[in-house]
């Protein structure tokens, strides 16, 4: 059995909480110091299990209100206190918008489900771009939380009776052990978030701890020597890990085996492996670090992100370190007045009962102190109220459309425009299409708009309501999420007509989605969405957070998003897509010739199939989340804006135009209905411009909507009528 004491443990935690501050203070190169947890999961496992052990073999029972008791003292007042102090630092120093996040998380990790909500926000593509949370760390808790909850219970059960019963334990929690590997396996490619915060994609690493707690007998019967070798053997392979794993590989699945089994490695090795690991383990200082290790962890991430926003980040290297040094200051002085007495204290160990009311208590703290956080008013705009922006038509094309054609190109305010009235017919010579139709200089409603100081009472959509203004194929499940490859019934515009067009590409081309659907519905034109989150439109695997290392769903989802088009004999389709989507393994955007080799082969494809594609370009981006930007700045929204400069690679921009247009494709650029010459603004008369840090709001795109129909409805009807003759 292991024994009670054991420095190697207690300087192994130094070394899981060391890598992972640094991996958080980005200090090091460790690109995967986050497998620091998986040194804590294993560790756990073997510890909580040898005492339960420990407990059966004394006693010939488990005692499962005394376990939670311990295990009280143990967590829940350290955990309690960093819980309120971060939700009163956040109320601080955080953004107004952030605030009812923070409050969230506050009431999951109270209640021991932050790995719940947080799987829950990584899957969610547009939740995932937001800042994280200043309590995210306590998924991992939520996760050895509710390990405790279920573990005591199923391991009596597995002891209950019968001369065998070490063996049933071992062959039962090896059964659970390997199920949840395998789960961990599939999970990991079909939906990461899921199997990095679940307990079902991590029961196994617990369980490995677990295991070796059982075998220890044997385990301690083998040579010094021998575990000694293989506990430094274990010692290489994790710190290799910490530099060689990274977030754009598929973690957890296979590749956390490196951290179990060397950190199972250096367990098994022991105190007594003389010229083992556990010679550098019992160094004063990592005695002393791991000893506080809970508290460390604990207290680090906090002080990191709400220091980055308290000191306007990003965090300079100066100011990393004295974040990292007061955290483990505030760990100290936590573990010394708050954690050690309470775990220690005699009144408590032999009053089980009242420890238990207190840990209620505790639970209650941190959930109110959240819901509280979660419920707080804020002043998300002033008094001002706007006007509806107005704006100009007139737009530059290098040649006129192929055939006269009726176009309505007015809008309401209008002081120039491209016909004499509403819906008036206008004749354009004829000859070859456009290849790139773009505005001849920015709105003036947008030039107005980087004049704004302050964001107005009847904002569209509200700082509030930013997030949720979306696309209608969001609700109806036409924007595919991750795990879908089969474009859906999902025909929209004027469902009765013959003649078809569709709009295909990532969440980029759904942002344009309402404004096509409206324009189709005015041209009698049939309208199928046919949009993913996250994938390119040409033939490329790419990294994507919500889904992993790779996102393989892009590649069936494309060839059956061609299938269709071609099913539907729909005559143009329009593009569009974020040019920022990162390569597989570097996690950066693809190179222009990327793009220039993908368009090489799919618009000639898709032409040859009988569909003309309109690329619509890639709308800036801001570089930081703007509706969580203006809620900290309501009078003084010229803080938000940003550079054209920033928002819009131009070199990127010009590359992927310059492969459309080489290919045959129209081009729609819309830079210019966004941007003026050198500045970006992120509210347009009583219209906010972007709902995240990437994507255009919805009732932007509508508001544009007469602009698009007079851009593309020329190219669209010349197509439409080309297609009628023949």
């Amino acid at each position: 059995m292991a024994a009670e004491i054991r420095r190697d443990i207690e300087g192994l935690r130094a070394v899981a909480v060391g890598v992972v501050v640094l991996y958080h203070a980005h200090f090091l190169g460790l690109r995967g110091g986050f497998i620091g947890v998986d040194v804590f999961f294993v560790v756990s496992g073997f510890l909580i299990t040898s005492l339960l052990l420990r407990e059966h073999s004394a006693t010939g029972r488990v005692s499962l209100s005394r376990f939670y008791g311990r295990r009280v003292r143990r967590l829940l007042p350290a955990s309690c206190l960093v819980i309120v102090g971060t939700v009163v630092a956040g109320n601080i120093w955080l953004e107004p918008l952030r605030l009812r996040d923070l409050g969230t998380d506050a009431v999951a990790s109270g209640g021991f489900v932050a790995n719940i909500v947080f799987a829950q926000r990584g899957t969610d593509y547009l939740q995932s771009a937001l800042p994280p949370s200043a309590l995210q760390h306590y998924w991992s808790l939520a996760v050895e939380e509710q390990f405790y909850v279920v573990w005591p219970a199923l391991l009596a059960l597995l002891l209950w009776r019968g001369a065998r019963s070490t063996s049933r334990a071992a062959i039962g929690i090896a059964s659970v052990s390997v199920a949840s590997f395998v789960v961990c396996i599939w999970q990991t490619s079909a939906s990461q978030p899921w199997a990095f915060f679940g307990l079902h994609a991590r029961a196994w690493e617990l369980g490995a701890g677990a295991l070796l707690a059982i075998a220890w007998p044997r385990v301690v019967a083998l040579s010094p020597r021998l575990r000694g070798i293989g506990g430094w053997a274990g010692v290489a392979v994790t710190i290799a890990a910490c530099f060689a794993i990274s977030e754009a590989m598929a973690f957890p699945g296979v590749l956390a085996l490196a951290p179990v089994v060397g950190t199972v490695l250096v367990l098994a090795a022991g105190d007594d492996a003389t010229r083992g690991p556990v010679v550098v383990l019992r160094n004063g200082a990592m005695q002393w670090v791991g000893a506080r290790s809970y508290s460390i962890y604990l207290w680090h991430w906090p002080a990191l992100i709400l220091g980055e926003a308290a000191l306007d980040g990003p965090l300079s290297v100066a100011e990393r370190i004295a974040l990292v040094v007061a955290s483990i200051a505030a760990a100290d002085l936590s573990y010394r007045f708050v954690e050690n007495p309470v775990r220690r204290s005699p009144v408590l160990a032999t009053r089980n009962n009242l420890t238990l009311c207190v840990g209620a208590l505790l639970v209650v703290v941190s959930v109110g102190a959240g819901a509280m956080l979660r419920n707080k008013s804020v002043d998300l705009s002033t008094d001002v109220v706007a006007t509806t922006p107005t704006f100009v038509t007139a737009t530059t094309t290098s040649t006129a459309p192929a055939s006269p054609i009726p176009t309505d190109t007015t809008a309401p305010g209008d002081s120039t425009t491209t016909s004499s009235s509403p819906n008036a017919d206008t004749t354009v010579p004829a000859g070859p299409p456009p290849p790139i139709v773009s505005p001849t200089e920015p709105l003036a409603a947008v030039i107005e708009g980087i004049t704004t100081d302050k964001v107005p009472k009847n904002l569209e959509p509200s700082l509030a309501g930013a997030t949720g203004d979306k696309p209608v194929i969001y609700d109806d499940g036409c924007h595919l999420d991750a795990g879908s490859t089969e474009p859906g019934e999902c025909v929209f515009g004027d469902a009765s007509s013959q003649f078809t067009v569709a709009l295909f590409g990532d969440s980029h081309a759904a942002q344009w989605f309402n404004a096509l659907d409206a324009i189709a519905k005015q041209r009698g034109w049939r309208l199928l969405a046919l949009t993913k989150l996250g994938c390119t439109p040409i033939e490329q695997i790419t990294y994507n957070s919500t889904v992993g290392a790779t996102y393989p769903q892009c590649e069936p989802w494309r060839a059956n998003v061609k299938e269709r088009l071609a099913a539907e004999r729909a005559a143009v389709v329009f593009i569009s897509y974020s040019n920022r989507l990162q390569q597989v393994g570097v996690q950066q955007p693809f190179p222009d010739q990327v793009w220039l080799d993908g368009f090489a082969e799919l618009i000639p494809e898709l032409r040859a199939a009988g569909t003309e594609p309109v690329l619509i370009t890639d709308t800036p981006y801001p570089g930081r989340d703007v509706p969580i930007c203006l809620s900290s700045n309501v009078s003084s929204v010229r803080n938000c804006a940003f550079s054209r400069e920033k928002g819009i690679r131009q070199s990127r921009l010009d590359t992927n135009m310059a492969a459309a247009v080489n290919n045959g494709a129209q081009v729609l650029d819309v830079t210019n209905w966004l941007c003026t010459d050198k500045v970006c603004p992120v509210i347009v008369g009583n219209l906010l411009v972007y709902r995240d840090s990437n994507h255009i709001t919805t009732k932007y795109a509508e508001w544009l909507i007469p602009l698009i129909d007079a851009a593309i409805s020329p190219y669209v009807e010349g197509v439409r009528q080309r297609t009628k003759v023949s």
